[in-house]
């Protein structure tokens, strides 16, 4: 169980987890500073779970050498902050919440080259338990970190960003060569979306291996979601049906996923790095592109 004594060690299955006593650390103030928000637009309270509080002390450990707002990747949903100097859990808090500026409830939008996850997470009504944690780092920086459970379903808010923009652009497509159309599944969004924020720190091209097929892109600014699948669509001109081959030099595999007939299901994400650049990912299940058969 949690140890409730300031500056006290604890053990929890042997793992030695230091929770943070300076004022405005305790686990009430985090969650005092969560539900003020919850409340003010009437979602239900968020309860402490020392689960997934152990769960954070883990993760900020692990940071405690480069203080990297890199997120975890894990099975809840997360928020991350930092600062140079003392950071207090009820500040970080404050500045996730301080979002709601740039949330467009009507439009389920974020204001152009804003962020609103962190907010969104943090007044999601199906999440229902938070753990926070807090550490010094060696810069003597602070990172604190909250995980949810269960975590928020946090699609992009930006214009073309939406699950339907992503399923128009996808079955336009699909249309075109005479495929059923894919659906968006909630599933698959989550998973498209926690790789996607593990991509946060690069930005890199890296397939994640999982059990999906995947669409991977890049912009060096931002990058809209509908603009992503019209790039692997438009590898169509290289690819020959006839012969099931792609033109010398070019790739047809993100074109031959999307319009994939045993494809069916569909989930992206899209985040933008701490370069700036944007990754979005697209996830599809079935997965597409056997070896030695068409698309359709």
């Amino acid at each position: 169980m949690l140890c409730k004594l300031p500056l006290a060690l604890c053990f929890l299955l042997g793992t030695a987890l230091i929770f943070p006593s300076y004022a405005q650390d305790t686990q009430q103030d985090y969650l005092s500073a969560h539900n003020q928000a919850r409340a003010a637009v009437n979602v239900g309270p968020l309860t402490w779970d020392d689960k997934v509080a152990a769960y954070a002390q883990n993760y900020a450990s692990q940071r405690i050498s480069d203080c990297n707002l890199v997120h975890s990747g894990g099975p809840y949903g997360e928020n991350l902050a930092w600062s140079s100097a003392d950071l207090s859990g009820t500040d970080a808090v404050k500045m996730w919440v301080d979002e709601k500026a740039y949330y467009d409830y009507n439009s389920n939008s974020c204001a152009q080259g804003q962020q609103c996850g962190h907010y969104t997470q943090v007044v999601w009504r199906d999440s229902a338990r938070v753990g926070c944690a807090k550490v010094t780092c060696n810069s003597g920086g602070t990172f604190i970190g909250c995980n949810y459970d269960p975590p928020a379903l946090i699609f992009s808010s930006y214009a073309q960003d939406t699950p339907q923009d992503y399923l128009n652009a996808h079955n336009q497509a699909r249309i075109d060569v005479g495929v059923g159309p894919l659906t968006w599944d909630d599933k698959v969004a989550a998973y498209a979306q926690n790789y996607a924020n593990q991509r946060i720190s690069d930005c890199n091209l890296v397939h994640s291996g999982g059990p999906y097929g995947e669409n991977l892109a890049w912009g060096s600014g931002d990058l809209s979601g509908t603009d992503a699948v019209k790039m692997w669509a438009d590898e169509k001109a290289y690819y020959d049906y006839n012969y099931n081959s792609c033109a010398p030099g070019q790739t047809c595999g993100h074109y031959t996923q999307v319009v994939w007939r045993d494809s069916f299901r569909l989930g992206c994400a899209k985040v933008t790095c701490n370069s700036g650049e944007t990754f979005i990912g697209c996830n599809y299940d079935p997965a597409g592109n056997y070896i030695g058969q068409r698309p359709y």
